[in-house]
């Protein structure tokens, strides 16, 4: 997700996402006469075991839940088996025209502003 938006002090990560971004576009350019289609997924809050230690080593994690589903519209994190069915179908033979694409998976939290 930082490839498309910055937290505080991740220019370097945002950097190098942001430049990802660009890889499956040059792929499905480059290669798609060729029958390799490419996309990326880029996943938001996601209950990852990372995420989840991440959230338990908060002073107060019930809070912190409660924190970060709010800034999301569907008012929650994702969960793997969300972003794993996205993966299952790019890869199906029903995605076959779909290449050189960027979803995110964040549950709207990129398309929603904060209130000043």
């Amino acid at each position: 997700m930082e490839g498309l938006g910055a937290n505080p002090g991740h220019s370097a990560y945002c950097a190098t996402k942001a430049g990802l971004h660009g890889l499956p576009r040059a792929v499905a350019v480059d290669h798609g006469h060729e029958g390799i289609r490419c996309n990326a997924v880029a996943p938001g809050w996601i209950g990852t075991d990372l995420n989840l230690e991440f959230v338990d080593s908060m002073p107060d994690p019930d809070a912190f839940r409660r924190d970060i589903g709010r800034i999301h519209p569907v008012a929650r994190t994702g969960e793997q088996q969300e972003v794993a069915a996205l993966v299952a179908f790019l890869a199906a033979d029903e995605a076959g025209f779909v290449t050189g694409q960027i979803y995110t998976v964040d549950g709207g939290r990129t398309a929603k502003l904060s209130l000043p």
